[in-house]
C-alpha cells in the first residue's frame, strides 16, 4: 500500500501510545499504508544548517506519501516544524489528516487553514479511509 507520513511530538507519552500502535498495526495488516514518523520538535532548531538535512529527508518522504497526519500534541500549535511540514504537504497536493491525541490540545494555524481530514485518535482504520 501507500506511504503515510505522520507528524509527532516523539517526547509526547499519548503520541508515543499511538506511534506504537499504529507500528503494530503496519505490521499485521499487509494492507496497512508504510509509515514514517517525523519528530515535530527534534533536537534541531529549524533555522540552522544542521536542520536542512532533517528538512530534505522530510520532503523525500513526503514525495513518496500520498498522505501526511499530523498528531496533535499539547505543543503542536508552537512548533515550527509542524507548521512547515503542514505548508510542504500543501503545497505538494497531499492529503491532510490530523488527529487530536487529548481534547484541550490546540491545533496549528497552518492546518486550520487546510481541506485537512480529522481521524479519530487511536484508530488506525480511519487512517485507511
Amino acid at each position: 500500500m501507500s506511504q503515510l507520513v505522520i507528524s509527532y511530538q516523539a517526547d509526547d507519552p499519548l503520541a508515543q501510545s499511538f506511534q506504537r500502535q499504529l507500528t503494530q498495526w503496519a505490521g499485521r495488516h499487509w494492507d496497512f499504508p508504510t509509515l514514517k514518523f517525523h519528530n515535530q520538535r527534534p533536537n534541531v532548531a529549524f533555522e540552522t544548517h544542521q536542520a536542512a538535512r532533517l528538512r530534505r529527508q522530510f520532503k523525500a518522504d513526503l514525495k513518496a506519501s500520498q498522505r501526511l497526519l499530523v498528531m496533535i500534541s499539547r505543543e503542536t500549535w508552537q512548533s515550527q516544524w509542524a507548521d512547515w511540514e503542514i505548508s510542504q504537504a500543501t503545497q505538494r497536493d497531499k492529503r491532510l489528516l490530523a488527529t487530536k491525541l487529548d481534547t484541550p490540545n490546540i491545533a496549528p494555524m497552518a492546518l486550520l487553514a487546510t481541506d485537512s481530514v480529522w481521524v479519530p485518535p487511536f484508530d488506525p482504520l480511519g487512517l485507511t479511509q
